[in-house]
């Protein structure tokens, strides 16, 4: 099973001369997921504060059936994309599903870490060798195009786990228009995405008393010791974040606790830390049902439905593009 590459159009070199010279400071959350990056979100989705992925799992094991007859997933052949697969647990609940019923279909996993997918790979073979799955280890912008032209088959393609909380509503009704602009009449869009609910509980999904979510953010400064020769003292640096409930977004930092100066030996250039001065890392923003509809509408979807769990902490919709 051979994973499909691209070159990922921003590098880590690019992204922290550009990131690091600005003011604010800032970098895509992309480059949280390494090798390690990926084993501490893993993590992070087991902890009991981590509610996303559990409400999510829910929402397939509970209405798997009436999600996948809204899809009419039966009637003919189809391509299942998925965009940030991650490990592929709540994937894999429709995947056996699809195989168990007969459904015809090939399984695109997209992600940015060809790591995971290595990973993802070798376990979708040893659980279900009748799949016909193909990697992609793309970004989601070059992945957009790529899917797009596959073959003459419907394109139904997931975006779960709360990955649209990963733009702003700005940067995502851009996203979902260039998609739409892209698919063609009839495809589908299933996308996942946290819900509005009282502040206390999501502020511990994002900064956990164990310390999970904190190693998470400074890996990204472990990762560039390791793959650029920086010198990040990481005893000089923490993790903060909040959320703001007006705005509905959670926003993820890391904090310079002195004055300091990080050299980068593959950049041959240095950049200077004052103290108490931020880089921001990740933005989770949070949805109201009326949110989510408006956003669909003025990105040019059909809203055919929503799925929630049991607490109506998490949704799951399904768009169409006219």
């Amino acid at each position: 099973m051979q994973i499909k590459t691209q070159e990922i159009r921003t590098n880590l070199g690019e992204a922290v001369r550009l990131g690091f010279s600005k003011n604010p400071k800032s970098i895509s959350s992309m480059f949280l997921y390494d090798a390690e990056g990926d084993r501490l979100f893993q993590e992070i989705m087991k902890m009991p504060e981590y509610y996303l992925t559990r409400c999510e799992e829910e929402i397939f094991h509970m209405q798997k059936e009436q999600i996948l007859k809204e899809m009419q997933v039966f009637e003919e052949p189809f391509n299942l994309m998925e965009f940030g697969a991650g490990d592929g647990s709540k994937t894999k609940i429709l995947l056996h599903y699809l195989l168990e019923n007969g459904a015809d279909f090939t399984y695109y996993p997209v992600d940015i870490s060809k790591h995971i997918l290595s990973e993802l790979a070798y376990s979708l073979q040893q659980e279900m060798p009748a799949l016909k799955v193909h990697p992609m280890n793309f970004d989601y912008f070059d992945a957009i195009r790529e899917t797009t032209h596959l073959n003459n088959r419907r394109n139904i393609t997931l975006f779960l786990g709360s990955n649209m909380g990963n733009f702003t509503r700005e940067q995502a009704v851009d996203f979902y228009k260039n998609f739409a602009r892209e698919s063609k009449t009839g495809n589908l869009l299933f996308v996942g995405i946290d819900r509005r609910k009282n502040p206390h509980i999501i502020s511990q999904a994002y900064d956990d008393p164990h310390g999970i979510t904190a190693a998470f953010n400074l890996n990204l400064l472990r990762r560039m010791n390791r793959e650029m020769g920086a010198d990040f003292d990481m005893e000089a640096f923490r993790h903060y974040s909040f959320y703001e409930p007006v705005s509905g977004e959670v926003r993820s930092y890391l904090i310079s606790l002195k004055d300091q100066q990080v050299y980068f030996e593959t950049l041959e250039e240095q950049f200077f830390f004052k103290k108490d001065e931020l880089i921001h890392t990740e933005i989770s923003k949070k949805y109201s049902p009326e949110e989510i509809d408006r956003l669909a509408e003025e990105a040019g979807y059909k809203v055919l439905c929503h799925f929630t769990d049991e607490r109506q902490y998490f949704l799951d919709s399904l768009w169409e593009v006219p």
